[in-house]
């Protein structure tokens, strides 16, 4: 392929092209075939783009599979919106058509209303048979998303047999890269479909394949068997209930898995609804409806450090000297704050990251030595940080008021260095110790979201800092 043909396929429009084909040449007889020519996500891309009366025009024209395809490609909100555009015979056959997995996705999200139920319904019945399976599964587990097209070989077949069954049936299949192996109904190996073809033809299936099958149970996490996917690296992984293989976990399912995981995982971290960090377009009722509560739990929480520096308004304000002292911490404050609570997210993502890898579970040994570790390192960083706020202040003063700085100066730097030094060794254990204390209690550790580690450190370090002032330095101002 030369250069321009390169820089002429880059620059296509693909979806601009099926917009355009629909609505000039959607009544040609060779309609179906020039839409060949296009993938199925272009094609649903464009569609969103059209009048409902041109999609309805659209799903009509084409045959079932054709439409099949294109709602496999939508997004969930997109899939329901075009489904109860579309008739209630031409809405069955083309759920009838899906792959079951991808039915399922649109269709927990439709039994809504009586017209939706009614919809169901009218499903052939291997097809609800095989949606009850799939929402015997919460959503959290695998079952829920395993897919049933997959190939299954019994373990005493000759390969021309083998083959013969292949052929047969590729075609309705959605994924054949690799065989699964079965002896009485109990998956004992996996085969590569490039082994199947190189294969001798005296040979049998369990001859040629692989034994040593991981499988995952249905009722596993998707966050565990989307690990376990990445560790074993192989394109599928068959989900197995007592010996029988269920269904199979692709690496496109593992795609859409990893990639909820993160946005769940993003929504708590930032003290959102995952809703509203999956959405590219909301309403303003409903972004407010998803972000007021967080906002309100902050809230409560940030009071908390309101309280902490009532705690010391008396104090602050007994004497002009206490009153010159409250304005010159004042300075260093913020200074104090966005540090605390940099350290303190830090401390939070490596330890979120650590506990997803291990799946929440950690031996204690491992969280002494991951407790020490953070210690350790927050120590370390304190201590840089203090020297570094301690060489400013003195500089500053000095820049001020002329060399050598006064003795209240330098104390005023020092307890602020020394203040900062504890409230970064506070904020790294915090995050580090508050998701280990969700872990423990069974609860998410991405609850302990940015937000609520950075509001425990402002608290935290606002204690820290005035405690110390009051115990070294107001005796200072108040003889001045």
């Amino acid at each position: 392929m030369n250069e321009e043909l390169k820089e002429e396929l880059a620059e296509r429009d693909y979806v601009a092209e099926v917009a355009d084909l629909i609505r000039t040449r959607l009544d040609d007889p060779a309609f179906v075939t020039l839409l060949d020519e296009y993938h199925p996500f272009d094609v649903s891309h464009a569609l969103l783009g059209l009048e409902p009366e041109l999609r309805r025009r659209f799903f009509a024209a084409v045959p079932v599979a054709v439409a099949a395809n294109v709602f496999e490609h939508f997004e969930r909100e997109d899939a329901i919106s075009c489904i109860r555009e579309i008739p209630t015979p031409a809405a069955v056959a083309v759920i009838d058509a899906m792959d079951t997995d991808d039915a399922v996705d649109l269709l927990q999200y439709l039994e809504e209303t009586e017209s939706d139920i009614d919809l169901v319904n009218q499903l052939s019945p291997k097809k609800r048979n095989e949606l009850k399976k799939y929402w015997s599964y919460a959503d959290v587990e695998i079952g829920s998303v395993m897919s049933n097209s997959f190939v299954e070989l019994g373990v005493s077949m000759k390969v021309p047999d083998a083959m013969k069954k292949l052929t047969g049936i590729a075609g309705e299949t959605e994924y054949i890269s690799i065989l699964y192996v079965v002896d009485k109904q109990k998956l004992v190996g996996s085969l590569h479909l490039k082994d199947l073809i190189l294969a001798r033809a005296s040979q049998t299936i369990g001859e040629i394949m692989e034994p040593h099958v991981v499988s995952a149970d249905p009722h596993a996490s998707k966050e565990t068997v989307a690990r376990m996917m990445l560790d074993y690296g192989n394109s599928s992984m068959p989900i197995a209930e007592d010996g029988r293989i269920v269904g199979i976990v692709t690496y496109d399912d593992l795609m859409d898995v990893i990639d909820e995981i993160k946005t769940e995982d993003y929504a708590k971290f930032a003290s959102v609804a995952p809703a509203e960090i999956a959405a590219e377009e909301k309403s303003v009722k409903l972004s407010v409806k998803s972000r007021l509560p967080w906002l309100l739990v902050l809230l409560a929480l940030s009071t908390l450090s309101s309280i902490a520096l009532s705690l010391f308004d008396g104090a602050f304000t007994s004497s002009d000297g206490a009153r010159r002292l409250a304005a010159e911490l004042a300075i260093f404050l913020p200074l104090l704050l966005d540090m605390s609570g940099n350290s303190g997210t830090q401390s939070l993502a490596v330890m979120i990251r650590y506990l997803a890898k291990n799946d929440n579970v950690l031996k204690r040994a491992q969280i002494k030595r991951t407790l020490r570790r953070e210690i350790v390192t927050g120590l370390i960083e304190g201590l840089g940080i203090g020297l570094v706020v301690f060489g400013v202040g003195v500089v500053t003063a000095a820049i001020a008021d002329g060399w050598p700085p006064a003795a209240r100066d330098i104390a005023i730097g020092a307890v602020t260095a020394f203040a900062i030094a504890v409230a970064l060794l506070t904020a790294t254990v915090l995050g580090a110790f508050v998701p280990l204390l969700m872990s423990w209690l069974k609860k998410d550790p991405a609850v302990a979201s940015g937000p609520f580690i950075t509001t425990l450190a402002d608290i935290a370090t606002l204690v820290i800092y005035y405690a110390l002032s009051l115990a070294v330095l107001l005796p200072l101002y108040a003889s001045a």
